[in-house]
């Protein structure tokens, strides 16, 4: 997610180009428009299947009964160079908003064509399985696609706890996990992979949503505010990630409380 103006964050980071005649689909994508045109790519050639979801995988928490409030303390204060201007912000939820469009437009063209929604899962039921396969596979649409609604949340549940760095250091190796210590972790670059799977799963999440599912929603972005708050504010890129996974869940997801921080 490139930019080239820290004051106004101008560039559409999201802009959907077709693939040109130099695409290499064996280059994992560096930004967002590269996310998309890997969509693209893999929409002409995604298998017509789905699969039901995984046994045994970790179900996302239950709903608090109470939403806890999101006050500005210490902890999650930011640098206003850090906050992005209107204008990026409104880009930023057009691109989502095409890209959920084309994701539920591909579902109907797959469900027309009967495809065949019993197959097993082709991860096995493991939550450090899953952590292994999500850094070392980018989310091409071929495998979004065979995640069902349960799936993608329990899988949102598990990206929610891998970015507060839950679970890290239980299911890796903290020498080779940035995610492991917040100090270094950068979505923009060494750990875009949690970005991207963030990005994706939410793109495809199926609306409405369970309460349990606002619940995880708002912990990733309650994690994003205390990430951000700890960049400097020369640190403008870095804080692009955490900036978008706030907005689009505070404006297309109806938290509209978080609003105000970002």
């Amino acid at each position: 997610m490139e930019v080239e103006d820290q004051e106004t964050f101008q560039q559409q980071a999201l802009e959907i180009r077709e693939p040109g005649d130099n695409f290499d689909p064996s280059v994992a994508p560096q930004t967002g428009e590269e996310f998309l045109m890997h969509m693209l790519y893999e929409r002409k050639r995604c298998p017509a299947l789905v699969v039901k979801a995984p046994k045994n995988v970790k179900k996302p928490s239950p709903l608090n009964t109470q939403i806890e409030d999101f006050v500005l303390t210490n902890e999650v204060v930011v640098e206003r160079d850090l906050l992005p201007t209107q204008e990026w912000k409104d880009v930023q939820s057009q691109a989502f908003l095409r890209t959920r469009s084309k994701i539920l437009m591909l579902r109907q063209h797959l469900a027309t064509h009967n495809y065949d929604n019993n197959l097993e899962p082709p991860l096995i039921d493991d939550e450090g399985a899953w952590l292994k396969f999500c850094k070392e596979n980018f989310p091409k649409l071929s495998i979004i696609l065979r995640l069902n609604q349960r799936t993608l949340e329990q899988l949102l549940t598990m990206l929610s706890e891998w970015l507060s760095g839950d679970n890290m250091e239980e299911l890796v190796c903290s020498s080779t996990s940035a995610a492991a210590n917040h100090s270094i972790l950068d979505l923009a670059n060494s750990d875009q992979w949690l970005g991207s799977w963030i990005y994706a799963v939410l793109s495809c999440l199926h609306l409405p949503l369970e309460p349990s599912v606002h619940s995880t929603l708002r912990d990733i972005a309650r994690t994003s505010m205390r990430l951000r708050s700890r960049l400097q504010s020369s640190e403008f890129q870095k804080a692009i990630p955490y900036n978008l996974f706030i907005y689009i869940i505070a404006k297309i997801f109806d938290q509209l409380d978080l609003m105000e921080y970002v």
